[in-house]
């Protein structure tokens, strides 16, 4: 009997400790950023505001979301990793202006690759967004 309840204590343990470990840490925080003008990302509308980005462990996805009261979000695909094009002193967003509008293409953070999530083919200007990494 002794034998049974150690088992399955051990296996309860296990099952607590297993599960717990992807939802402690599913996604990691990159910077918080003031965008001043309404813009484009993956297809969805936004308007200007305070905004947050974290990508998933694998760096596969960036989720954007709104830190105002609408709490608008949207998950971005990465294209591509990119190397830092320039010394930075803090995380950058990069926006494609095409025909006046405004579209999310790449962010990039201080010591790490950065994130392409928009190739944009047709011809085009950038407009840069700083923000302040978080801790």
């Amino acid at each position: 009997m002794t034998r049974r309840i150690f088992f399955t204590i051990a296996a309860a343990a296990l099952v607590l400790v297993a599960g717990s470990r992807p939802a402690r840490a599913q996604s990691l925080s990159l910077s918080d950023f003031k965008i001043p003008f309404d813009f484009v990302a993956n297809g969805k509308a936004f308007t200007a505001g305070q905004y947050t980005l974290s990508a998933n462990l694998a760096g596969e996805i960036l989720t954007l979301e709104s830190l105002g009261l609408k709490g608008a979000s949207a998950f971005l695909p990465v294209e591509a990793r990119l190397g830092e094009r320039k010394q930075l002193s803090g995380p950058e967003l990069i926006f494609d202006k095409v025909n006046g509008k405004l579209y999310l293409s790449e962010l990039f953070v201080p010591g790490e690759d950065g994130y392409l999530v928009l190739s944009t083919k047709a011809k085009h200007t950038h407009e840069s967004v700083k923000g302040a990494k978080k801790s």
